[in-house]
């Protein structure tokens, strides 16, 4: 393998590196969202880097969400938070790339979904499971049908099933998916098909039903699919970077 082969990976620049030992000293500080962190010349000192570099790598970590950059009175860097809206924003370059289509990126999503209902329903965390579920069985939230809505109960699933890798990466393909119908069908309101489904789920896990909650969350899935094909003329077409 030569250096033009481009199957080779490439080495870290400085900044990338600097941004991997930064977030590997917030986790090794115990540090969360909104805690500080050191002040520039500390970091400088720390890490024995140009100011651009240092600068270039708080960037990096600021366009994922992983540190906020607050100028002005009370500036400073603080650490951000886990949301999969960030992780939704650079893997939709990469599906972009790939050239996936609504079809496919669906097909990824439903195969996954069906685990994390059933993994929420086994949550021995009831009083958790309870909190999450119920507004969605007890039917509190019908009558809000925005798009938005939907994804917050995928993303309570994705919560209960325990699994931060599966919640972190469904949660991002959900963003995706609602952020494509959002750009592409804006008059796109949850059916009641869709409103029926998600109480049906939500009873399955209540009652600790790992099998039926999985083949609830398919058929829902299944339907869903056929109503995004249906709403989206470019349905078929590859992804696109939303509005």
């Amino acid at each position: 393998m030569t250096r033009s082969d481009p199957a080779r990976p490439r080495g870290r620049k400085r900044a990338e590196q600097v941004a991997f030992g930064l977030v590997q000293d917030i986790v090794a500080r115990g540090q969360h969202a909104g805690d500080k962190l050191p002040h520039e010349a500390e970091l400088l000192a720390e890490y024995g880097v140009s100011r651009s570099s240092l600068r270039e790598a708080l960037r990096l970590l600021e366009v994922q969400g992983l540190v906020t950059i607050r100028p002005g009175p009370g500036s400073g860097t603080e650490v951000g938070g886990i949301d999969p809206a960030n992780l939704a924003s650079t893997l939709v370059l990469y599906l972009m790339m790939q050239r996936v289509n609504m079809d496919q990126l669906l097909d990824a999503w439903g195969m996954v979904e069906p685990l994390l209902a059933d993994l929420a329903a086994r949550n021995p965390d009831r009083a958790r499971v309870r909190a999450l579920m119920d507004p969605f069985a007890t039917g509190a939230v019908r009558q809000d049908r925005a798009p938005a809505s939907g994804l917050a109960f995928h993303e309570a699933v994705a919560d209960l099933s325990g699994n931060p890798v599966l919640n972190l990466v469904l949660g991002a393909v959900g963003v995706l998916v609602t952020d494509q119908v959002r750009t592409g069908a804006r008059d796109f309101r949850l059916s009641d098909a869709t409103v029926d489904a998600h109480e049906a789920i939500a009873d399955a896990i209540l009652a600790g039903d790992g099998p039926g909650a999985a083949a609830a969350m398919r058929r829902h899935l299944d339907e869903v699919k056929q109503e995004i094909r249906q709403a989206l003329p470019g349905y078929h077409r590859n992804i696109y970077l939303p509005d």
